[in-house]
């Protein structure tokens, strides 16, 4: 019964530990000032490279299934370091409230935003397919002070006790969100949201079991058919919205499209066939710039 009830238990403990972990990183952060933090960054990236043994291990498995001998596993080893160094500078959105709204466009360059502007002229609704590259969050956090009608579509966070505190922080910084946690609801505001006019991101990046069977890296994956969907049924243009860092506190958003789309009477072919365009388009960025997608984190990344 002792173990029964320390199992049951488990998932609790370590859920309220790894939330007070959190809450005691993210007060530190904030009395760290500006000119240190870059440095300790790339500390605690080399840090925990060396101690996260299991998530290294994933990162370079994904990264050769995905590039196989592209690379020497040198250069794979230099990468999977300079990418734990991006995951953890994901801790930047907590030293954002130092910066008023003119200091923080100067930390973002946009190229394509012209692109951009064109299709919301259309009036319709605009899907924008996104990775989980560079700090997209904060991406979506310029390009909503910039006035862009931007929202996101966000999977429920597996700690609980954080999944409010990552709520309030988004509302904090005025970035909208969609939660899955209540599918039917997330699809009704999703539609809402794409036939007010408004740009919806999609992160297709990740395994989705009830996707559609494409091919990524020379793997068959299961991708989210959400975007190709979407823009079917509303005739909305379809963008690539990428980001990568340039520097400390320096990111660069890049803007593509829009994407011509395959439209016929077969419904179901064009989805699949759309679906496997974007994910290709994913893959395309991803291999400009590996250690910037922190999917290869993703366990069921490349399913077996």
């Amino acid at each position: 019964m002792k173990k029964i009830f320390r199992k049951l238990l488990r998932p609790i403990e370590n859920g309220i530990i790894i939330y007070i972990f959190l809450k005691s990183l993210t007060f530190f952060i904030q009395l760290i000032p500006i000119f240190l933090f870059e440095k300790m960054i790339k500390l605690l990236g080399i840090f925990s490279f060396y101690i996260m043994k299991g998530h290294r291990k994933l990162v370079l498995k994904n990264m050769d299934i995905a590039f196989g001998d592209r690379y020497t596993k040198e250069e794979k080893i230099k990468m999977c370091k300079r990418l734990f160094e991006e995951c953890m500078s994901f801790l930047e959105i907590f030293q954002l409230y130092k910066f008023n709204d003119e200091q923080l466009m100067k930390m973002v360059e946009i190229e394509g935003e012209e692109v951009l502007k064109e299709v919301l002229k259309e009036k319709r609704g605009v899907i924008a397919i996104c990775p989980h590259m560079g700090n997209f969050p904060f991406a979506l956090t310029i390009l909503c002070k910039k006035g862009y009608p931007v929202n996101m579509i966000v999977a429920r966070s597996v700690n609980v006790y954080t999944e409010n505190d990552l709520r309030k922080l988004r509302k904090k910084f005025g970035v909208p969100s969609i939660s899955k946690k209540d599918l039917k609801k997330a699809i009704e505001e999703s539609q809402k949201w794409v036939k007010n006019g408004g740009i919806l991101c999609i992160y297709l990046d990740q395994h989705a079991p009830n996707g559609v069977e494409c091919e990524f890296f020379g793997r068959r994956v299961f991708v989210p058919t959400g975007a190709a969907v979407f823009a079917r049924k509303y005739k909305t243009s379809v963008i690539g919205l990428y980001t990568v860092r340039i520097g400390p506190m320096k990111h660069k958003i890049m803007i593509e499209g829009p994407y011509k789309l395959k439209e016929s009477e077969n419904v179901s072919k064009d989805i699949k066939e759309n679906t496997a365009f974007f994910i290709k388009k994913v893959q395309e960025w991803v291999e400009k710039y590996p250690e910037h997608w922190s999917s290869w984190l993703n366990p069921g990344r490349f399913p077996d």
